[in-house]
Formats: C-alpha cells, sequence, structure tokens
C-alpha cells in the first residue's frame, strides 16, 4: 500500500531529488550524459519546480510514499490538456515514475486509481498519456488498466529518433451526489 499526497512548494528538493534519480534510472540509455542534464535542469530544477507548484489551478504534483515512508515515487498531472491527435480535453498524466526498487509491487496500479479519481472529481472525462514506442512494459501496463492506444507522435533525443504512443483512458463518471 502506498500513501499519496499532494506536493507543496515545501517539497521542492524531494522532488528534485526523485525527479531526476527516478528519470536517470529509467532512461539514461536514450540520452547523452550531456543532454540527459539539460532535461533534468530544465523538468526538475528547485525554480521550475517552484512555479509549477504554484499553478495548482492548470496541474497537481502528486509524491508517493512506501510503507517506510520513504518517497517512492511521483506524478505530474495536467489538467483539461488537449490530447494530440484527437485534440479532446483531458487529464494529461505527463510523468509517473517509481523507483526501480519500488516496481512490481503494485504501486503503479495504486497510484493510477488515485490519478483518475482526482481527475473524475475534477470533472475530467478522459486521461491521456504518452509513452516511449520502445517500452513495452509501460504500454502493456496502461493496456491492463484500460488505456487505448490513440497513435504515435514523434520523439527523439540526442541520440535516437524513437517516437511515442499516445494512449487514453475514458473516465467512468460517479453519479450526482456521491
Amino acid at each position: 500500500m502506498i500513501n499519496i499526497r499532494e506536493a507543496t512548494n515545501t517539497d521542492i528538493d524531494v522532488l528534485h531529488e526523485i525527479g531526476c534519480k527516478t528519470y536517470r534510472e529509467h532512461f539514461s540509455t536514450i540520452w547523452s550524459p550531456a543532454a540527459m542534464q539539460d532535461f533534468l535542469d530544465q523538468d526538475f530544477s528547485p525554480s521550475v519546480l517552484s512555479r509549477s507548484l504554484e499553478a495548482s489551478d492548470e496541474h497537481a504534483w502528486l509524491i508517493a510514499s512506501g510503507e517506510s515512508d520513504q518517497v517512492v515515487g511521483f506524478a505530474k498531472v495536467n489538467w483539461s490538456k488537449a490530447a494530440p491527435l484527437t485534440d479532446e480535453p483531458g487529464a494529461e498524466l505527463q510523468k509517473i515514475y517509481f523507483l526501480k526498487s519500488a516496481a512490481g509491487l503494485g504501486y503503479g496500479k495504486q497510484f493510477l486509481h488515485a490519478i483518475c479519481d482526482r481527475a473524475i472529481q475534477r470533472g475530467e472525462r478522459s486521461v491521456w498519456l504518452d509513452v516511449l514506442k520502445t517500452n513495452s512494459n509501460a504500454r502493456r501496463f496502461y493496456e491492463a488498466y484500460g488505456f487505448q492506444e490513440i497513435g504515435e507522435i514523434p520523439f527523439n533525443t540526442d541520440l535516437a529518433e524513437i517516437g511515442m504512443v499516445v494512449m487514453g483512458l475514458q473516465l467512468k463518471q460517479r453519479p450526482t451526489g456521491e
């Protein structure tokens, strides 16, 4: 079981650390070291995180902690963002990463469920994301949860042209009064 909470400005150092660590663990093979550092500086620098956390009406940063209260993952969700290829507005699951040591413990499904619940509470009709074409494990995980492939979009790093698969999930809205 994981504990999920919304991040605040007091979590900037935690988000910086977990963001850089998980991204390096999962994606160091697709970037050169210099380009990887540029990406991390662009996405996880304290100043960028601070500005992002202040725009809580546009998106949410969520932190997942394991049973020992150690942070094991995080997510960033952008609200009411048009999906590529369809332009349908929905919640964009921009980032959801776990430490490799936390993989296979069922945390991803729990986290995804909590994200979908938050999206429903906000009135979102769908959740969408993009995932590396080459990341078949992640694609299978999302498909098992109910996401469907929408199509492909280009993505490249300084080392490779990889491509992304856009996936979407229609949310079941809760009846009024629940």
